[in-house]
């Protein structure tokens, strides 16, 4: 029984070496860094309205034009700042909840201890007091074991916590990278953690008995009614349901994030339930190359039925640091990301069934590796519905927009039956449109 107590003292241990005040220190870091970066933009904008007085032609617009991009840098960087900051904040709460809980775990098994040690001392040899120390003995570590169960969720929701803000804090474009002092994660430990959480998840179906019937039923909609069971699945999955457009999108900080993009992950859908249109399923993929850069991206296409009664469509954006990457590609993150707005209509009569224009996207800028939308509508046969896609892309400069446009037109005329027509929009911001009726 001893072991018990040890693994509950050294859980204890691992959870107050944290230090709640240097994760305090990081974000009030941040939020200073931000400030300095707001009075940098003031005087940049100072400078740039005194040369614009001044400055004409060609050269001096374009130093204009620097000084703006110049300037909106310093607004998305000051963005990843705040937002860093509240992570930092969110981990050090977290923490801070995790650190008393543990000590009042330690607390009370060290009474425990102490009742078990002495629970044999004051009897005789009687039969009688040998039942009552060995029914007390029993009691004693049962109760044990449940504060050892009671501090390994403890510390799995804590680890939780500091995976998903720490995945945040990683994807930033300014200079927060750090995962509030823990290792970076491999694929191997987010598996572990998620798995660790299926008991909770069972636990909150015994909790709520009328999930189950709609898990039963696919009855999405109703099971994402439940702020519990929401939140679990957008913290590990990164789905979250849009009640203004009555449509499921995703985070930026989904597993999915991790995993990037690979040929093989569409063979899966199927057994998922799903039949869907999809680009580059002959082998032949939008890709291109930024010749500056190096980086090949790839632009996949998606819609269709994602079981009985649910419909919708992807963007998805991904790259690669060389052609040669055995397939795989990763989730764009930075500068990379594209702004989606994508609609779902039906071909046959015209009807708009529902539009993303960037919900799932950190921040405001709406900017995501990854636009979905998918309805889940216990009213419709999804594989009966004659669905369109629509949608506007906008990427970080016009060469871009140019060289997606470019190979999006190639693989159009190389697949007719894809009914895919492309046309450029505008060069400020530099955008693009489609209409896919595959």
């Amino acid at each position: 029984m001893t072991a018990v107590f040890d693994k509950i003292y050294a859980l204890a241990d691992q959870v107050e070496k944290g230090s709640t005040t240097e994760l305090d220190d990081r974000a009030r870091a941040c939020r200073a860094t931000k400030e300095t970066i707001a009075d940098t933009k003031a005087l940049l904008e100072s400078v740039r309205v005194q040369l614009s007085e001044a400055w004409h032609g060609g050269a001096g617009e374009a130093a204009l034009t620097s000084l703006e991009a110049f300037k909106k840098n310093r607004d998305d960087q000051a963005q990843d700042l705040e937002d860093s900051a509240k992570s930092f904040e969110t981990i050090r709460d977290a923490l801070a909840k995790a650190q008393q809980e543990a000590r009042n775990t330690r607390a009370d098994a060290e009474s425990l201890q102490k009742k078990l040690d002495h629970g044999w001392h004051g009897f005789g040899i009687r039969q009688v007091d040998l039942a009552v120390a060995w029914a007390q003995d029993k009691a004693v570590k049962a109760q044990a074991l449940v504060l050892l169960a009671d501090l390994e969720r403890v510390t799995t929701t804590y680890d939780a916590i500091l995976l998903i803000e720490g995945q945040k804090l990683r994807f930033k474009t300014g200079q927060v990278w750090e995962l509030a002092g823990s290792e970076k994660r491999n694929l191997a430990e987010i598996g572990a953690i998620m798995l660790r959480e299926i008991p909770g998840l069972l636990a909150l179906l015994k909790k709520y008995p009328e999930l189950r019937a709609a898990l039963l039923h696919q009855d999405w909609n109703k099971i994402m009614q439940n702020p519990e069971v929401a939140q679990k699945i957008y913290d590990y999955l990164g789905f979250r349901y849009n009640e203004e457009g009555g449509f499921f999108t995703t985070g930026e900080h989904s597993v999915q994030s991790y995993l990037g993009w690979k040929d093989l992950y569409d063979k899966f859908g199927e057994a998922f339930g799903m039949e869907l249109d999809e680009t580059g399923d002959d082998g032949d993929n939008m890709e291109f190359t930024d010749t500056e850069t190096g980086k090949t991206y790839r632009l996949e296409l998606w819609k269709g039925k994602y079981g009985n009664h649910a419909f919708g469509g992807e963007v998805g954006f991904y790259t690669s640091d060389s052609p040669n990457n055995n397939g795989h590609f990763n989730a764009a993150q930075g500068d990379d990301q594209i702004k989606v707005t994508q609609t779902i209509y039906n071909k046959d009569t015209g009807q708009v069934y529902f539009t993303n224009d960037g919900q799932g996207a950190d921040g405001t800028d709406k900017k995501h590796f990854w636009n979905l939308a998918i309805r889940n509508d216990p009213g419709v046969q999804a594989d009966q519905l004659p669905l369109g896609q629509r949608a506007t892309i906008e990427v970080r400069d016009v060469g871009m927009r140019d060289r997606m446009y470019d190979e999006m037109v190639r693989y159009a005329a190389a697949h007719p039956g894809d009914h895919l027509t492309v046309t450029k929009g505008s060069d400020q911001p530099p955008t693009l449109s489609y209409d896919w009726q595959k």
